[in-house]
């Protein structure tokens, strides 16, 4: 395994179990790669259906490959033995918030995991107050999770899975259920993560807008990898992405607009802060 990466995927396949037994259902997986690196942040897109659930599971061993290899900081998640270290080190952050949540107050949450894995009590306090502090929580330690917000209610799972001190946290669709606000509060919460704590973070996203913040983003269909590189090189991919069943970054959907109204503006732009940049830089070129 390379010494940079956080989980290397190598050629797997996988299909899930027909109603008759030992029957198999068309791959949904299907000869595919990717090394996901150590303290990075990477978004993976891809229609319903693509695969992107499937391959979470097989990112942190509640599934296993029929074929191929997962290799996560070296440990094969074929390997019954290492399934719990697996589980340590790789978390999961779900679509619902409501599915994570198992207590009745926040901060016993956020210390559930940290009591399974046979945590000293001290140990878990401290983790729990850290955790919460990181997401922004801790002054709703005392509440009850569901007069949370949706958005609140995620950054809680997220302290779940810092207190568990996991090296990578694989987010699916984690603002899929929220609204502007609350997704707005997660990406603030992931990317800090990413930043100042240097945990590897993987998230899988409906939003275009989302994906061009991470450091590299993968695209998935049918079970493929079809397209792997920066926000900028995949992005520039228009009609492969069309055809995935992708869109593009609503300012690069508003440049290309602007570009074929005869105004040029000059660059690769997908944020909203690159579209004002380039718009300024065109107002000034026409003084």
């Amino acid at each position: 395994m390379k010494a940079d990466s956080m989980i290397e995927i190598q050629n797997i396949s996988y299909a899930y179990e027909g109603e008759e037994e030992g029957v198999k259902l068309a791959p949904v997986i299907r000869d595919f790669s990717l090394d996901i690196k150590r303290g990075e942040f990477l978004a993976i897109l891809g229609h319903n259906g693509s695969g992107k659930s499937t391959l979470t599971r097989l990112c942190n061993a509640m599934a296993v490959p029929d074929s191929g290899k997962v290799f996560v900081e070296g440990m094969d998640t074929a390997d019954p033995a290492l399934e719990y270290d697996i589980r340590e080190k790789v978390g999961v952050v779900m679509q619902n918030p409501d599915n994570q949540i198992v207590a009745t107050i926040v901060e016993e949450d956020v210390a559930f995991g940290p009591e399974n894995l046979g945590v000293e009590p001290a140990e878990i306090r401290r983790r729990v107050d850290d955790a919460l502090k990181r997401v922004g929580m801790y002054e709703y330690r005392s509440q009850e999770p569901h007069k949370l917000s949706g958005g609140q209610k995620q950054r809680v799972a997220i302290a779940g899975v810092i207190a568990m001190r996991t090296d990578c946290i694989i987010l699916d669709e984690p603002t899929a259920m929220l609204d502007p606000q609350g997704r707005q509060e997660v990406m603030k919460t992931i990317k800090e993560l990413n930043r100042d704590m240097g945990i590897t973070v993987v998230l899988i996203t409906h939003y275009m807008d989302e994906a061009v913040q991470a450091d590299r983003v993968a695209v998935m269909d049918e079970g493929r990898l079809v397209l792997l590189g920066t926000p900028q090189e995949v992005f520039s991919h228009r009609q492969e992405l069309y055809r995935c069943g992708l869109d593009i970054p609503q300012s690069a959907k508003l440049t290309d607009r602007l570009r074929q109204m005869g105004i040029p503006l000059s660059g690769s732009i997908l944020t909203p802060a690159d579209f004002i940049s380039a718009f300024r830089a065109y107002e000034e070129g026409r003084r």
